[in-house]
């Protein structure tokens, strides 16, 4: 789905998000990193929640991030007025805000996946 993302290749993460993946997989609540960004960047979406982030830096690939094209799809749904890199952009922010939250509640021991399908649906 190019006119989503245009010439994107790469998705970039915050460092703050990258240590924060990180611990998530360490704490095995998710097997990969990229799956904390998918649930991260899904959560963003379906709350509506971004956090703008000044620098970030190469995460991964975007086919590696979407290969079915599911965010690209939901993105050009959702902003479709917006350039395929203020695209990207906000997702990246709706998916900081996502990363975010899952580490805080994991933090102090609320974290509770199921209360998400619940949050979403409400």
């Amino acid at each position: 789905m190019n006119e989503a993302f245009g010439t994107v290749v790469t998705i970039p993460a915050s460092k703050t998000a990258k240590i924060q993946m990180k611990q998530l997989v360490t704490k095995e609540l998710f097997k990969e990193q990229r799956d904390a960004w998918r649930l991260g960047a899904a959560i963003g979406i379906a709350k509506g929640n971004t956090k703008e982030v000044k620098d970030r830096e190469t995460f991964q690939n975007v086919n590696s991030l979407d290969p079915d094209g599911i965010f690209a799809a939901v993105m050009l749904g959702l902003y479709p007025k917006l350039s395929p890199e203020e695209r990207v952009q906000k997702l990246v922010d709706h998916a900081e805000w996502g990363i975010n939250e899952i580490a805080h509640q994991s933090e102090i021991g609320t974290l509770d996946f199921s209360s998400f399908a619940v949050k979403i649906r409400e």
